[in-house]
């Protein structure tokens, strides 16, 4: 096809991916015939093999935001954003294993969540469940989102069709047929991915001349490799650039802890195995085989990048869009159709698995919990997959939030999704301080929430108002809230926390009132926390020119705090800790 031709699928494209869908929905239809209650829906039995359950987790990995972002962010930027992650981030996925699901597994739970209700107590459980159930929503809704960029790059689709159009698709075959249906369309989804990838990569070592050796060379020559790693800025801790690697590396190792302690839909498949020994099998599967999936998706990156340097199209204008305008446009039939197959493959596994898993966590959490303590097998089906309707439907929602975000703040796919998190760095200290010390109590959580709220509040706050005024700068000449930060900005919430807090340090009023103050002032001191920060760069940085904040900078300041406050807490009564720490592993629950 020549350069600038408008590509919109033939009849043997949509023919082989209607095809695949209605596989898919198939396999959804079998298995929806099998489930007699929520272990069965939801677990699959606890009987399922650890081989297909690694397989299938490493889909989930490999949704359209892998897809999307990580070309996408090569295209334009180059390696430095999912380097180590890749190549690090496996084996921190490994190691963390043996700090939480052995627990999971000894008190037969479906979520981690029930791990913190024994540990805390249920409203600290139910809290960082509630947030969990936004937060991976929030993830499922990018998914749509990042599909949408890959059905408008290779077929010119409207983003808000294909976010509808996938969701519901994803949403039906997931309440038919459960875990067992996951995992096994897992399965087949990772051999057509795969098939999909190795097409791709010798296609782009064929359309370049000079093969892989000259996608590597030019992709270096123009600092779409490495390039990051022999820049000195790179090793700055600021928020003014727009990458750090001391960030970045920090990132690799709360990410990767985080989702071994609270990413449910991770731990629901490993839970499905029956015993941790089998999980453990299972993380080994998908913590490796995700290697050479991330180096293929480099390497499309970096030839996409030297493909279009070296034969321009006046149609490609945004890089997110490039890996799939690269398959419809230079693919020869039928290989289009079969790789957006492959795409397909990829999005709906991670779909169905965010869908069932959220359903879980809104049932034992929440349903179980506080509306029917007594559920029948068949009810507890029924509720489940009401609940994975409500979660598809919502997805669908942020999906659209999204769409508008990237439009308003001109972000990439890699960006996007930094205005919609809150709470997401909640859950980490929640279950490090669980367990490694007999000292984590339920009143150390809550403050630390409350503290983490006003934090996330304030940080999504700096990163959207810097970066409109640095666009605005051009026209207007106002520094603005890209400029140095008033002092009032720190000293007010600052004060206004200290007096919040007082009537609780002073038991002084009604006890719930004093709990509410104290979450305000908690919640205030967050922010106080971060305009410091704010405060501190944008005085020592910023002098005539304003500067926005990067979407990836963060600093660990509350986990540091919250280890310094837990050395002050007591020791909790036995009853909460005793076989439920590493140091108490072996005893039994009491």
């Amino acid at each position: 096809m020549s350069a600038g031709a408008v590509y919109h699928g033939s009849l043997l494209d949509y023919g082989i991916i209607v095809l695949y869908m209605g596989i898919v929905l198939g396999i959804g239809f079998f298995f929806s015939k099998s489930d007699k209650g929520s272990e069965e829906f939801l677990l699959g039995g606890r009987r399922m093999p650890w081989l297909a359950i690694g397989i299938s987790c490493i889909m989930s990995l490999l949704s359209s935001v892998s897809i999307v972002v990580t070309p996408g962010e090569i295209y334009r930027n180059g390696l430095a954003l999912g380097a180590m992650g890749t190549l690090l981030g496996p084996f921190v996925a490994i190691g963390s294993f043996f700090l939480f699901a052995r627990f999971y597994f000894k008190i037969g739970s479906f979520t981690p969540y029930e791990y913190l209700d024994r540990r805390y107590n249920p409203a600290v459980g139910g809290i960082l469940a509630a947030n969990t159930l936004y937060v991976r929503t929030l993830y499922l809704g990018t998914v749509l989102f990042t599909t949408a960029k890959i059905f408008s790059g290779a077929y010119g689709w409207n983003p808000l069709f294909t976010i509808v159009l996938v969701g519901i698709i994803g949403l039906v075959y997931t309440v038919m047929g459960g875990m067992k249906a996951v995992v096994w369309t897992d399965v087949l989804q990772f051999f057509v991915l795969l098939f999909g990838m190795i097409a791709v990569v010798i296609a782009i070592a064929c359309k370049v001349d000079g093969g892989v050796f000259e996608v590597l060379r030019y992709a270096h020559a123009n600092g779409r490799a490495f390039n990051k790693f022999a820049d000195p800025n790179f090793y700055k801790l600021t928020p003014y650039i727009r990458l750090s690697f001391w960030l970045l590396l920090l990132g690799v190792f709360t990410a990767q802890i985080g989702n071994a302690a609270s990413d449910q839909i991770n731990i629901q498949r490993l839970l499905s195995t029956g015993d941790w020994k089998s999980g453990f099998k299972a993380q080994i599967v998908a913590s490796m085989s995700g290697i050479p999936f991330m180096l293929m998706l480099w390497f499309i990156g970096m030839g996409c990048f030297t493909f279009y340097s070296k034969n321009p199209d006046p149609n490609l204008t945004n890089a997110d869009e490039a890996f799939s305008y690269f398959i419809s446009t230079q693919l020869p039939a039928p290989l289009p159709g079969i790789f957006m197959a492959a795409m397909l493959a990829a999005i709906m596994s991670t779909l169905d698995s965010g869908m069932n898993s959220m359903a879980t966590v809104y049932l034992k959490s929440f349903h179980q919990k506080y509306f029917n303590k007594n559920m029948t097998a068949a009810q507890e089906v029924r509720v489940a997959r009401i609940g994975t309707v409500v979660v598809g439907l919502v997805a669908i929602l942020l999906g659209f939030g999204l769409e508008c975000s990237e439009r308003w703040l001109a972000q990439t796919a890699a960006e996007v999704g930094v205005l919609f998190g809150l709470l997401g760095s909640v859950a980490l200290p929640a279950f490090l301080f669980a367990v490694l010390s007999r000292r984590a109590n339920a009143t150390l959580i809550w403050a630390f929430t409350f503290f983490s709220l006003g934090e996330g509040f304030a940080s999504k706050f700096w990163y959207a108002a810097s970066r409109l005024a640095e666009q605005k700068f051009p026209e207007t000449g106002v520094l603005g809230w890209g400029g140095p930060l008033p002092l009032k900005c720190l000293l007010i919430p600052l004060f206004l926390g200290i007096i919040l807090l007082i009537p609780y340090i002073l038991k002084k009023g009604d006890k719930l009132e004093r709990y509410i103050t104290a979450a305000l002032g908690v919640t205030s001191l967050g922010v106080a926390e971060l305009m410091g920060v704010w405060f501190f760069y944008s005085h020592l940085f910023i002098t005539d020119t304003p500067r926005g904040c990067s979407f990836a900078f963060h600093l660990p300041i509350s986990l540091i705090l919250g280890f310094i406050a837990l050395r002050f807490c007591k020791i909790q009564p036995k009853e909460k800790y005793q076989g439920l720490t590493l140091d108490t592993l072996n005893e039994k629950i009491l």
